[in-house]
């Protein structure tokens, strides 16, 4: 009777055990099922990327400086009507290109310069970032080979620009050879293409500065607001490509280096801050010192550009003819503490920022300690152990424009979301450095200068200008001679002056020459840009 009642137990513990088997390789079945049902749902799409798109970058009137212009992507699946079309439309070379692709039967992607409509195929439009003849290359920066910003803008306002920004995407339903089902594709595309950054700079503006920058061989202009320090063009030459990088880094010329943030030696344009330093200081500069084309300090000699010298001149002279001697004089009347503090006050070593990923380079100013007498003579020229950007050089002239502050230089407004309405960043307040009564008299010796001195061939035939020259001693030599780098800085209008505008030659001849050439020419184009002739007066 046991045996035969553990027997029965002993079979109900196998049923059992077999059902719950059963009952889990039901489930397992069930669950491989889903995983079958997924992975088949996965196999029957195929997606393509068309491209990635990033943010706008806008000039100051809304403009788009990259994206502004388009390309053609043709989504094809191709059967036998769509084959036939591009057979009718593409470049017989590009048709006999793509046509093994064709004959796979997978939906492809084609960049094509010509429209063509058929069964099959579906049209893309998608901004190219970049265009022929690109403006403002050192500014705007350029995206390597994954998209991301290496320089400038691109750099700056790497996250912003993705973040508007997307991959656009073309999803095909496909059997399992990849060949489409005859359903048009779902396209996605999440970038918002009005969203960008805005810039100061003006596009028509910027190519005239960039136009005619290119008679300085290497060199820079800035051209700014003197009441804002708003930056509306910038231009560095020899510029360069920005489709075409690796030819840039390879060659001699570094045309990848932004000249206009980049310090450099300044020479005479630098005499308009030690005349500041000596007005704001109560220094009365000596109207009847004798230039004998030397100033004798100590054992050391500092030389006038004019060796025989200019004889008996004043302030006005001085900077008219640009008289080495004669600052040297005023200089060591000045005293190193006070100079000093004016071009510190004025941004003299200091860097600049600009804008997200650009700044300009703080260059050097001798400290207090290191301004030694002799220090201070080469100082009063502009020699010596200064340097100074563009963008320095700008500031220190609009502080003279605009009736005695000194602004903040900077190139980015802020944002726009719509490409209509601009959402401002915050912009640095203007810093008083020298007295209204200083700068109307510095402006009207600037005046004095191109109408009657050595920046002649600065003047603006419409509405006149102002501004000093220079010639700087670099102290390096090429072939045994000294490499000077040539300099004007001036402004205009002569009377109310709006802009300022330096133009640097690196390794020229005199800022009285081609830098002058160069600044009329382009003050003058901005004139007639912003002043335009009604047609009846053109004849």
């Amino acid at each position: 009777m046991k045996n035969e009642l553990s027997k029965r137990v002993l079979l109900m513990h196998i049923l059992l055990l077999l059902a719950l088997c059963g009952v889990l390789l039901r489930v397992l079945w069930i669950s491989r099922g889903e995983q079958y049902q997924r992975a088949a749902a996965a196999q029957s799409s195929y997606t393509l990327s068309a491209g990635t798109i990033r943010g706008n970058i806008y000039d100051s009137r809304l403009y788009p400086l990259v994206n502004a212009e388009t390309e053609t992507v043709l989504a094809v699946n191709p059967v036998p009507a769509a084959i036939t079309a591009l057979r009718q439309s593409l470049p017989p070379e590009q048709f006999e290109e793509i046509f093994p692709l064709l004959q796979s039967g997978r939906p492809l992607l084609i960049k094509s310069s010509v429209p063509v409509e058929g069964d099959g195929i579906t049209t893309l439009t998608l901004p190219k970032r970049y265009g022929k003849n690109q403006l403002a290359p050192h500014i705007v920066g350029y995206v390597d080979g994954e998209g991301h910003g290496v320089c400038g803008i691109e750099a700056g306002c790497e996250d912003k620009l993705t973040r508007w920004g997307g991959t656009v995407t073309v999803r095909y339903t496909v059997n399992a050879w990849r060949q489409a089902t005859g359903a048009d594709p779902v396209i996605s595309d999440p970038a918002n293409r009005t969203a960008g950054v805005v810039l100061t700079i003006d596009r028509e503006l910027q190519a005239a500065v960039e136009r005619e920058a290119a008679a300085l061989g290497r060199g820079a202009v800035v051209l700014m607001e003197a009441e804002t320090g708003a930056i509306r063009a910038m231009a560095s030459v020899p510029d360069y490509e920005v489709t075409d990088v690796a030819s840039a880094l390879s060659s001699t010329e570094s045309p990848l280096m932004n000249r206009a943030t980049a310090a450099w030696n300044v020479g005479s344009v630098f005499k308009i801050c030690v005349a500041a330093a000596a007005l704001e200081n109560g220094v009365e500069p000596p109207e009847d010192y004798c230039c004998e084309g030397y100033y004798r300090l100590g054992d050391h000699s500092y030389f006038c550009h004019e060796r025989g010298g200019h004889g008996t001149v004043g302030l006005q002279q001085a900077l008219e003819l640009s008289c080495n001697p004669y600052f040297v004089e005023l200089g060591q009347r000045i005293g190193a503490e006070a100079l000093l503090r004016m071009a510190q006050r004025i941004g003299f070593g200091g860097s600049m920022r600009l804008a997200e990923g650009i700044s300009s380079a703080a260059g050097t100013l001798p400290t207090l300690d290191e301004t030694t007498a002799g220090e201070l003579a080469n100082l009063s020229f502009g020699q010596g152990k200064l340097t100074a950007t563009p963008v320095q050089v700008a500031v220190l002239l609009a502080a003279v424009a605009n009736g005695g502050c000194m602004v903040q230089p900077f190139l980015q407004v802020g944002d726009s979301f719509d490409g209509k309405t601009v959402q401002p960043a915050t912009v640095g307040s203007p810093i008083r450095v020298m007295s209204e009564q200083t700068a109307k008299t510095l402006r009207e010796l600037l005046v004095s200068t191109v109408e009657n001195g050595t920046g002649y061939r600065a003047e603006n035939r419409y509405c006149g200008s102002g501004g000093k020259t220079a010639s700087a001693q670099t102290g390096r030599y090429r072939g045994g001679e000294e490499i000077v780098h040539a300099w004007f800085g001036g402004f205009f209008p002569a009377e109310e002056p709006k802009y300022v505008l330096v133009v640097f030659q690196e390794g020229g001849k005199a800022g009285g020459q081609t830098p002058a050439a160069v600044f009329r020419r382009i003050s003058e184009a901005v004139y007639c840009i912003e002043h335009p002739r009604p047609i009846s007066e053109l004849g």
